[in-house]
């Protein structure tokens, strides 16, 4: 069980609109498929393909189109020579005219996507050329583009910050679950994940209970719902 899975706002460009026949069937799938960017923490902007499912009569977005994204992930070793390979779940298009000079000041300053993985750690941590950043690589398999696709990325958090300090580091063959921002290239090849969270061990089970408590709802119906309504 393993997986990687990307969201955020993405720029979209040069869509085409594809037929599919899987090998051995004659089911035919259809799909849009479309240029974009990951664009990394650090300033780099890596080439990706987003591919979506497309319903029969449906039509290719404008370019420049920015959506909103949730995606599984492919990293190649040989980046940039070779694209990101982003399998869509989900993309709703941010509404307006994107040839407009205003298209974009009323969507989220969110450019750099998050990345949540779950997957095997394959290799001892180790400490970088800075002494006090950790890294360790993750790999993980997930259905893209019709097949099983195996991808590793690094892992890093920095061990100065005091959010990181007393952070443990995974061990080498157990599953850990993060989340994070690609932060650049990585110099084993792929991307490197910069940590925002993780639970090392995932699959141990923890006893312990949370029981939360729920406040009063707002009065107004709204579209975006903080807590859950209740009902008389």
């Amino acid at each position: 069980m393993s997986a990687t899975i990307v969201f955020g706002f993405f720029g979209l460009a040069s869509g085409e609109r594809v037929r599919t026949v899987r090998a051995g069937s004659s089911t035919t799938t259809y799909h849009c498929v479309y240029q974009t960017t990951i664009q990394c923490t650090s300033g780099a902007v890596l080439p990706a393909m987003l591919r979506v499912y497309s319903p029969y009569n449906d039509v290719v977005l404008a370019d420049n189109t920015v959506a909103f994204v949730s995606a599984k992930v492919t990293v190649p070793t040989n980046i940039p020579g070779d694209p990101i390979l982003l399998e869509g779940i989900y993309v709703a298009a941010v509404p307006g005219d994107a040839t407009s000079d205003e298209y974009e000041h009323h969507i989220p300053d969110f450019p750099h996507p998050m990345v949540v993985g779950l997957g095997s750690v394959t290799a001892p941590p180790k400490t970088l050329s800075d002494g006090t950043s950790k890294a360790f690589d993750v790999v993980s398999t997930d259905y893209v583009r019709d097949t099983r696709m195996t991808s590793t990325v690094s892992c890093v958090f920095d061990t100065a910050r005091p959010r990181w300090s007393k952070t443990p580091l995974p061990n080498q063959n157990t599953v850990v679950f993060y989340v994070g921002r690609f932060s650049d290239v990585a110099s084993t090849g792929g991307l490197q994940v910069e940590l925002e969270s993780i639970a090392r061990n995932v699959g141990v089970v923890d006893t312990r209970l949370n029981t939360a408590t729920s406040s009063s709802p707002p009065s107004k119906r709204r579209k975006f719902m903080a807590v859950v309504p209740k009902h008389e």
